[in-house]
């Protein structure tokens, strides 16, 4: 199972967007999981609503086994761990003594299921908590979400920083968890100032970095309130649909 989590320490660059849609495209080329790891639980109420049983809490708690956690969804071969969000127990877990002592209870609490699919999506808070840290290394490889605004790269570096850090403090190799990869997110082209900031990230491929830019699309939010995907929605940009599939052939590296 190859796992990739969503993350940046901002909120409103379109994490949670991104994170579902991946998942339900992804989901085309194999049988994927969503873990949604945001105490807001704003993923699950997208792809579930309310209909949830069991939590990503209760797995990280031990009050229940990844098996008693997942839940199917309405997208073909897209399964679930969810988050309730108000009501919750993630936010206290998240805060839990527990949850900075274990930084790979997520890892562990995932491999009796990971034989079962083929690709993992991780939806996390914007913050750089315990529970990110479990994201991360329960990951293959990270993405930052970014929207097109002159905060943009200091987020980016305040993030890569937490990043190095945290793999140098677990001792994790320098070749797992790669972080090469950036979503643009909601690029409007009537706004010429979103030019210059583009050519100014454009400058990281330098650095080995691959650049995805999405396009601002309110399918986004009809989808949102809809319960969907964008891709079930027949207004849906054809610029929106190529990124996203740019987006997971890089994680599937072109293949089916």
């Amino acid at each position: 199972m190859k796992t990739i989590t969503l993350a940046l320490q901002k909120g409103g660059t379109g994490k949670t967007s991104m994170s579902v849609t991946l998942a339900a495209e992804l989901a085309k080329h194999g049988k994927t999981l969503l873990i949604d790891a945001d105490p807001q639980g704003n993923a699950t109420t997208w792809i579930k609503g309310d209909t949830i049983s069991k939590e990503l809490a209760d797995l990280l708690t031990g009050k229940a086994t990844a098996k008693d956690t997942l839940q199917s969804t309405s997208i073909e071969n897209l399964f679930i761990i969810p988050t309730a969000g108000l009501g919750g127990e993630l936010r206290g877990y998240q805060m839990s003594q527990d949850a900075s002592r274990k930084p790979y209870a997520l890892a562990d609490a995932i491999e009796p299921i990971k034989q079962y699919f083929d690709y993992c999506v991780i939806d996390t808070s914007p913050n750089f908590d315990p529970l990110t840290i479990n994201a991360i290394t329960a990951s293959n490889e990270i993405f930052a979400v970014l929207q097109f605004n002159e905060f943009s790269k200091d987020g980016l570096q305040i993030f890569l920083e937490n990043y190095t850090a945290t793999k140098k403090d677990l001792h994790l190799p320098a070749e797992s968890v790669n972080f090469n990869k950036i979503i643009l997110n909601a690029k409007d082209e009537r706004i010429k100032q979103q030019e210059n900031i583009l050519q100014v990230f454009k400058q990281l491929e330098a650095g080995g970095y691959s650049l995805f830019v999405v396009p601002v699309d309110q399918a986004f939010n009809k989808a949102q309130a809809m319960h969907t995907s964008i891709q079930a929605l027949a207004g849906t940009k054809k610029e929106t649909l190529q990124a996203i599939g740019e987006i997971v052939k890089a994680v599937t590296n072109g293949n089916d």
